[in-house]
């Protein structure tokens, strides 16, 4: 035994044993009375041997009692098992010691028994104690676990990542049953209503769960049958030569397109590949038909490159009347060369009106101050014109790419009127 729980031993003095009892010729062993009137009590009788043995024999029993006392308060006083465990031993003892009359120091091993019940109570208020804090421990992890819940469903269907969500709320439902399992277990009236609002944040969940996914499978049928019409009206145009308005219903189109929002991956990409194939079928006719018209302004281009040579071979105007009509010949000649593919119309535009300018200039440098006062007015309506004439001239560029034939139209009447004016003036 543990030098920390070795208990001291008793051993009752036989002298003291034999002035408290006597024994009889067959060998009853009795209880003489401590006080007048008292009767004797009968311990037991022990027949095979003399008195002595007899009361040997008693007092061996007694001890044996005494000392199982004196190691059952060493066991208390170093916690060596629960409080349930010491008070079933202490129960025993006491048992023992008050069903029978014993030849020995009784009263001691009541004092010792009382020891030993205090020391047990002060063990069991230490396991109350633990068992309290290890409950409210446990409390507060179901505490969380029900927190933890009750957030996932109360956070907005609509913005909730259901994935990832669903297996946290599978996480926290085995956590909880693995916090069930786990000693201590929590009182019915304490679990009860921790249980409750589990279970109803669960529910919660579920049902957001599921209403989201029906909404969003109507949401996806909604916009499968959108698209397909879109579809529909895209291959219908597929075909269409009317390039302009063609261009901008097909615009109207994809607007619409981006609208409706998307579809299951798999459903959006095969209408996407569909609607974009009708797409591509038309503007694959419109790039075409661009092309051509471009090849034959090749030809306009060439002319203007070598009208705007000519003009620049009179640079620098240092005497304007002298190449006066020579000038107003070859603008006549730019602006009946005709259109330029879209892609120089800019260039070309810039470098006529860097000559242009430079003539003004020049102009306006060899008249009287009258003449150049007048002549600046007259300046500013040209600027004015040839500002006009150049959006005029994208605008009719533009619309002829986009095939808006009304608009096209109306740009080259307005374009018309600019230049028969601009004439007029660069002609007086």
């Amino acid at each position: 035994m543990s030098p920390a729980i070795k208990p001291n031993y008793h051993q009752s003095s036989l002298d003291e044993v034999r002035a408290r009892t006597r024994v009889d010729e067959e060998g009853h062993v009795y209880v003489l009375p401590t006080s007048e009137g008292a009767e004797e009590a009968y311990v037991g009788q022990f027949s095979a041997g003399d008195a002595e043995a007899a009361l040997q024999y008693f007092t061996r029993k007694f001890d044996d009692l005494y000392n199982r006392a004196l190691l059952l308060r060493a066991r208390v006083a170093t916690q060596a098992d629960s409080a349930s465990a010491l008070r079933s031993s202490r129960a025993t003892l006491s048992k023992e010691l008050e069903g029978g009359t014993w030849v020995g120091d009784v009263a001691g091993l009541r004092g010792i028994l009382e020891e030993i019940t205090e020391g047990i109570e002060g063990i069991a208020a230490a396991e109350k104690k633990q068992t309290d804090e290890a409950l409210s421990a446990k409390v507060a992890v179901r505490e969380e676990i029900v927190r933890a819940a009750e957030e996932l469903a109360a956070a907005d269907p609509d913005r909730q990542h259901w994935k990832s969500a669903q297996e946290r709320m599978s996480e926290l439902f085995e956590q909880w049953k693995t916090e069930q399992r786990t000693p201590p277990r929590l009182p019915k009236p304490v679990e009860d209503p921790l249980w409750k609002r589990f279970r109803e944040a669960r529910s919660t969940f579920e049902r957001h769960r599921k209403g989201f996914f029906v909404r969003r499978d109507k949401e996806a049928a909604d916009i499968k049958r959108a698209k397909e019409e879109l579809i529909a009206e895209a291959e219908k145009l597929q075909h269409s030569t009317d390039f302009g308005p063609t261009t901008k219903a097909y615009h109207r189109l994809m607007d619409r397109w981006k609208e409706q929002g998307r579809g299951p991956r798999k459903t959006e990409d095969a209408q996407w590949a569909r609607f974009r194939a009708a797409q591509d079928v038309f503007f694959s006719a419109r790039d075409a038909a661009n092309a051509k018209v471009d090849a034959e302004y090749a030809e306009n281009l060439k002319k203007k490159e070598e009208i705007l040579g000519k003009l620049r071979e009179l640079m620098p105007f240092t005497k304007p009347e002298a190449v006066r009509e020579r000038y107003f010949t070859l603008i006549e000649a730019w602006d009946a060369a005709g259109k330029v593919p879209r892609g120089d119309v800019k260039r070309m535009e810039r470098a006529i009106g860097e000559v242009q300018e430079a003539f003004r200039e020049a102009e306006g440098a060899t008249r009287s101050p009258r003449e150049s006062a007048r002549n600046d007015r007259q300046s500013q309506m040209i600027d004015q014109l040839e500002e006009t004439i150049s959006q005029l001239e994208t605008d009719v560029a533009q619309a002829d790419s986009d095939g808006d034939d009304k608009l096209k139209r109306e740009a080259e009447e307005a374009l018309a009127a600019r230049r028969s004016w601009l004439q007029m003036l660069t002609s007086s």
